[in-house]
């Protein structure tokens, strides 16, 4: 098995667009790394790229401590599996499996217990004589998770593997993936834009977006802790609110000023940053799962406990949506809460805006940093 080393990795193409720009990342031996983003943020590419699919134009990617730049994707010991499975139709499942192991010359004893090991695995062994055909999308897709198993490579690549199956088939995949990972105890690199595959799957997730690296770290510390406002908007769903406002010194602590509107103490643990950033111009983010119904949840001392309008209310069964009209902000806030805590649209509650997990982001644009992290907090954990 082997770490993926990333240095300074550019692709230029020849339009002049720059899809990745000088991004390192080190991927750890046996961990399960996600690239996570949205469209054309350069993770697909940046996977190709390790894949030897695609040209590099400056940089340096390492595998195993072997630097692959010019060696061909044949040779990198590595396997990848596609969003769009690549099974051939006209060979059974066994033969789609042993295809690989066939290039390389082995002969049908040592292809034929690497193939019984992966079909026991991934629960194909009933279905090995069978055309693509005749599967499911779930057995497709673990058909070609199959074929990348039985070559034992040095790492896996998954270009969005389960974005064509259906909500329950891929909360499925995941679980098998996770699984499979934990078993062959191999590195893996994840390419998806879903972020719940991002934060069940990945043992650290790397966020980009505009062809850079925005945060490396556990799903927990970029959930907790995102670096700047475009991860803390991106990650979570749904969003985490921001609110423009002023922000302020109290006695014993701070205070922000909702633009028009109410104020809202300050109780978030790491405030070092906060004395040299007061002011207006300033974003409070705050995530829906930090708001609620005062009405039937206690004020708690790291609350503020403010008036606001509902506009709708989104049932999800055992939780809802609440989508708050502020005064002084333009946009809906969005409250997540028990589905028990009635309310409807049209109704003005009382609602507790609890900072103790707030941020506060000077307003810079998607990339200002955040400004409640940790001392000493680096973007790459």
């Amino acid at each position: 098995m082997a770490d993926i080393q990333i240095s300074k990795l550019v692709k230029l193409y020849d339009n002049g667009y720059t899809a990745v720009k000088g991004i390192n990342l080190h991927i750890n031996d046996h961990e399960f790394m996600v690239l996570v983003g949205p469209s054309g943020c350069g993770k697909t590419t940046t996977l190709r790229m390790i894949a030897g699919l695609e040209d590099i134009s400056g940089g340096e990617i390492a595998i195993g401590g072997r630097v692959v730049n010019a060696v061909e994707p044949k040779d990198r010991d590595i396997a990848m599996v596609f969003q769009n499975y690549a099974l051939y139709p006209h060979m059974t499942v066994y033969e789609n499996m042993a295809y690989g192991l066939k290039l390389r010359g082995m002969t049908k004893a040592e292809i034929d217990p690497k193939v019984a090991e992966a079909s026991r695995m991934l629960a194909l062994d009933n279905q090995l004589s069978k055309l693509p055909k005749a599967l499911s999308g779930g057995q497709r897709q673990r058909v070609a998770l199959g074929r990348a198993v039985v070559r034992q490579p040095k790492a896996f690549l998954f270009d969005e593997p389960l974005s064509n199956l259906d909500a329950k088939l891929r909360g499925e995949m995941r679980f098998e993936l996770k699984t499979l990972q934990q078993r062959l105890k191999t590195t893996m690199v994840y390419v998806t834009h879903d972020q719940i595959e991002a934060m069940t799957l990945g043992d650290r997730i790397t966020v980009m977006s505009v062809g850079e690296i925005q945060q490396v770290a556990p799903p927990t510390v970029v959930y907790d802790f995102p670096f700047n406002r475009f991860v803390a908007g991106f990650i979570g769903t749904p969003p985490m609110n921001f609110l423009a406002g002023a922000l302020s010194a109290t006695e014993g602590g701070f205070a922000f000023a909702i633009s028009g509107g109410a104020t809202v103490g300050l109780h978030m643990e790491h405030r070092q940053a906060l004395p040299g950033a007061l002011g207006a111009g300033r974003i409070l983010g705050i995530r829906p799962e930090n708001l609620s119904h005062a009405g039937f949840v206690p004020t708690a001392a790291s609350a503020t406990r403010i008036e606001a309008k509902v506009e709708v209310v989104e049932n999800m069964g055992d939780h809802q949506y609440v989508y708050l009209r502020i005064a002084g902000h333009d946009a809906p806030v969005v409250m997540k809460g028990s589905s028990h805590h009635r309310c409807a649209a049209g109704e003005t509650i009382p609602v507790n805006f609890d900072t103790t997990f707030a941020h506060v982001f000077i307003d810079g644009g998607d990339y200002a940093r955040n400004l409640t992290l940790p001392e000493g907090f680096a973007q790459q954990q």
